[in-house]
């Protein structure tokens, strides 16, 4: 028999600790940077103050002092976030640690991340700070554990910062290598501003001033009625025919709807222009005042989304929006991170659209969209030329009965809203579309606003089919590719339910196969 015999033990050498980077705290600067929401306020507080000195009671003292309370535990409260935040970017995630009573420890892994977008309102500016918003998936925005902020950092760190997690490169590297050019793909082209006042923001302008100036009078407690100015302006309304005084506000009202869509035009689109990075991203910059400056992975990328409201299609126009994960649901579709172009011609756009998805040409617009089934236009007809007729006489005649308005309103109603709703509905069911379109799927719907989607076909995780009643009485049901961009769905409406199920066995071969087959011949 064989006895083992155990030697001495042998230490085994020591592990060296990997070396972890150091925690850091952010800029002591955004403590001035965090009151700068009540600069605005307060200077048009003043500014009231000042003109209407002669109105100005003791409730405009008390709101002057109430403003001076509010910015010092503002003040305060960023202090004490400046003292009690810290981050760092290790090789494999971003960690975050903030809060005195209510700590919050955040840990997102490198590899979840999707975009970085990196703001500067102008106080960030003038202190040279930045803010950079880590995405990882569609609901950013919307859900503060999909999301990381790093708010009051120097501009150069989050410069970075963004590439350091979209480069997936460790801490330490990659920084001081001489980066590569980047190519562009599109700038702003100021004359696109035309188009500014046939979007929503002319009437959000006019709104905004006239809805910020009523509030502002009545938290001061003033009165237009005691102002000689506003009694001399009503008088000299009321000297005119009725018709023309109209045609004055009415042309007062459109002339500072204009000058708002110009001025916010220019704000959001200043220095306007798309790159390819060299690491394989698109780099999207804008912005006057608060600069933004936003990165994407181009792997990220699902498609884009072309969006013509109706004034804007009667200039053969559109807005063009970037589909991809990380980006934003659709709380941030109008002027958020994932808009690629302002209100601009149908050619620039669909030039854009093949230079950011590194196509020949835009899949819209060498798809031949299939048109839906007749029973799809029954159904809008429907909809438009008898509940709707329905609903505004109804309303028209509470409006009557409350001696709002003539009696012949109810009567007047409802004709004009069925002819007005037989146009929407025509339109609506010409805008209905679909196709194939080389590695996409196109998809078109909507009269008031209308869109069409190409969204990529290997983005898709698969197609969900769902009949309300009316639908199964038309023989159609709506169709929808769930992917993981934009608003997570692309609804392909009122379709044939045969077409439709062999349209999605086109899209993703095998899928739905069995659902296309035909039925065998009955035996004999």
């Amino acid at each position: 028999m064989t006895t083992a015999t155990k030697g001495p033990d042998v230490p085994s050498p020591p592990r060296t600790p990997v070396a972890q980077p150091p925690w850091q705290r952010l800029h002591p600067r955004m403590v001035v940077v965090s009151v700068s929401w009540l600069a605005g306020p307060a200077a048009a507080l003043l500014g009231t103050m000042f003109l209407a000195r002669d109105l100005l009671n003791t409730h405009g003292w008390i709101v002057l002092g109430s403003y001076i309370v509010v910015a010092a535990v503002q003040a305060g409260h960023e202090w004490v976030r400046y003292r009690t935040t810290r981050f760092r970017i290790t090789d494999g995630e971003v960690e975050l640690h903030s809060g005195l009573l209510f700590r919050t420890d955040k840990s997102i892994p490198r590899d979840r991340v999707r975009s970085a977008d990196l703001t500067a309102n102008p106080v960030h500016r003038l202190f040279g700070l930045a803010a950079v918003r880590v995405g990882t998936g569609q609901h950013t925005g919307k859900s503060e554990d999909d999301e990381l902020v790093l708010d009051g950092i120097s501009r150069t760190q989050a410069v970075r910062f963004r590439a350091l997690l979209l480069n997936r490169g460790g801490p330490g590297g990659g920084t001081d290598a001489a980066p590569a050019l980047p190519v562009p793909l599109a700038r702003l082209n100021w004359s696109w501003a035309r188009y500014a006042p046939l979007t929503v923001t002319s009437l959000a302008g006019v709104l905004a001033v006239v809805t910020g100036a009523s509030k502002l009078l009545d938290t001061l407690g003033l009165d237009l009625t005691d102002s000689r100015v506003a009694r001399d302006t009503w008088e000299r309304l009321d000297a005119l025919p009725l018709a023309v005084a109209v045609a004055v506000v009415a042309a007062v009202l459109l002339a500072i709807g204009v000058a708002g869509s110009l001025v916010s035009f220019a704000e959001a689109w200043y220095g306007h222009r798309i790159e390819r990075e060299p690491e394989g991203s698109l780099h999207l910059m804008r912005g006057l005042l608060t600069s933004r400056s936003v990165s994407v992975a181009e792997r990220r990328v699902c498609g884009v989304e072309l969006s013509q409201p109706l004034p804007l299609r009667a200039v053969a126009a559109a807005r063009l929006t970037l589909l991809a994960t990380g980006l934003g649901g659709p709380a941030h579709r109008f002027a958020g991170p994932a808009q690629l172009l302002p209100p601009a011609p149908l050619d620039s756009a669909h030039q854009v659209t093949a230079d950011v998805l590194n196509e020949v040409s835009s899949p819209i617009a060498r798809a031949e969209l299939r048109g839906h089934p007749r029973p799809a236009l029954r159904r809008r007809l429907v909809r438009g030329c008898l509940l709707a007729p329905a609903a505004a006489a109804a309303l028209a005649g509470a409006g009557t009965a409350a001696g709002l308005l003539p009696w012949w309103s109810g009567a007047a109603a409802a004709p004009l809203t069925a002819a007005f709703g037989y146009l929407l509905a025509r339109d609506a069911y010409r805008g209905l579309g679909h196709a194939l379109s080389g590695d996409y799927i196109v998809v078109r719907h909507g009269t008031f606003v209308r869109r069409t989607v190409a969204l990529r076909r290997d983005r898709i995780v698969g197609f969900t089919g769902r009949q309300s009643y009316g639908q199964r009485r038309a023989g159609l049901f709506t169709l929808t590719a769930t992917t993981a961009a934009g608003k997570g769905a692309v609804r392909i409406r009122d379709v044939d339910v045969r077409d439709g199920l062999c349209f999605a066995e086109a899209a993703l071969p095998g899928l739905v196969a069995p659902f296309c087959a035909p039925e065998p011949p009955p035996a004999g």
